[in-house]
């Protein structure tokens, strides 16, 4: 997996909180074995989308887990997730050759 896989990957990670839980867990450790500069950029922008994804997974979970939960999620998270999918996907395009 690499910055394609990403790339390809995030274009349905905003369809759901679920989907954006997956992408979150998928992309984890994918620049371990990149430079030291490049992992730390990586991580900080990955940890902001974590951020994003724990809370709304958070109070998923405390409202029972419901099977629709699809407005709570775009009207409370789906903004703030797109902008650190954004800027996460930025610090992808910088991937090392």
């Amino acid at each position: 997996m690499s910055m394609e896989y990403i790339e390809s990957s995030s274009a349905t990670a905003l369809h759901s909180f679920i989907n954006f839980a997956e992408f979150v867990a998928q992309t984890e450790f994918l620049a371990d074995e990149e430079s030291e500069e490049f992992k730390e950029q990586y991580g900080r922008a990955w940890f902001e989308m974590e951020l994003v994804n724990s809370l709304a997974l958070a109070e998923w979970e405390q409202d029972g887990c419901p099977r629709e939960w699809g407005k709570i999620w775009g009207e409370k998270y789906k903004e703030e997730a797109k902008e650190t999918l954004h800027e996460f996907l930025e610090v992808v395009k910088k991937w090392p050759d």
